[in-house]
């Protein structure tokens, strides 16, 4: 049996933010929208380091809805971060009053402790049944949300990363009740399947099928290609046939079970994901 992962962090003092070496990390199209994504070196020995995430007070229409994905995000980590056993969440400190960095102005924000990215391994150096364990392990902090009643929403390979032997997610942004109608369109296409292009809401299916995606890529070593969204439709609705190399053909079944095009025939959620892989797989 595991232990439960730590809930302690190196807590930062807001009032001081303004004093350490933070190194701006904030992808250019996100700067655009306030987005601000900070990176600190805590201890060069170790290799511990810190990220913080961050949204500049800029009142644009843009950035007031990116503004409140993160107040999402820090309400849902207020809400069930502290739970005992809740090992899908890494530990955290929540900012919600101002503070500076550099020459910026903020007023919320949230830190955590850098971590690999679980999917960052090659599968081609495993076995299957560590592949299957691998991908097992994903599964854990997916179902725990499930049994929490939430969906991701989500569903990115980047998204995963490990901590102290745990598979932990990050971004938490776009989290909502499983039974939610939201129809919004703020999914990925890469990982959207063909029901969402159709104007459907997300469902456990539809996040089935997007971490299907993410082991298709991850087992490949290829990502899927389309030129614009019109293109990543035709794509998930028609073209993509999911084929496996030879030496995962043991996965086959399982992959074109997350991925089939109408959801009432893909696995009904991730639980029975994880039975799939604890029974079907040799």
């Amino acid at each position: 049996m595991h232990q439960i992962p730590s809930k302690n962090i190196l807590l930062l003092n807001p009032a001081k933010l303004h004093q350490l070496d933070f190194q701006l990390k904030t992808k250019a199209r996100s700067l655009g929208f306030g987005r601000r994504l900070y990176y600190l070196e805590v201890n060069p020995e170790t290799g511990s380091a810190l990220w913080l995430k961050t949204q500049n007070l800029n009142s644009t229409a843009i950035s007031r809805y990116a503004q409140t994905g993160l107040s999402h995000e820090l309400d849902f980590y207020e809400a069930y971060g502290e739970q005992e056993g809740r090992t899908f969440m890494l530990p955290h400190q929540i900012i919600r009053k101002p503070f500076q960095i550099r020459n910026e102005f903020f007023n919320q924000a949230l830190i955590l402790p850098n971590a690999p990215a679980h999917f960052d391994i090659c599968p081609k150096l495993f076995s299957i049944q560590e592949i299957r364990q691998h991908m097992l392990r994903a599964l854990e902090p997916l179902i725990s949300l499930q049994e929490l009643g939430y969906l991701y929403a989500d569903l990115k390979r980047e998204h995963f990363v490990i901590y102290q032997k745990w598979v932990c997610l990050i971004d938490f942004e776009q989290v909502q009740p499983i039974n939610s109608l939201n129809q919004a369109m703020n999914a990925t296409p890469r990982y959207m399947a063909p029901e969402l292009f159709q104007g459907q809401a997300k469902s456990l299916q539809s996040e089935v099928y997007a971490l299907g995606i993410i082991f298709y890529e991850w087992l490949t070593g290829q990502r899927l290609e389309a030129t614009d969204y019109q293109d990543w439709a035709l794509l998930h609705c028609q073209r993509f046939n999911p084929e496996l190399p030879t030496q995962f053909q043991a996965l086959q079944s399982l992959i074109q079970n997350m991925l089939r095009k109408h959801s009432q025939d893909r696995f009904s959620d991730f639980k029975a994901v994880k039975q799939a892989l604890l029974t079907e797989i040799a």
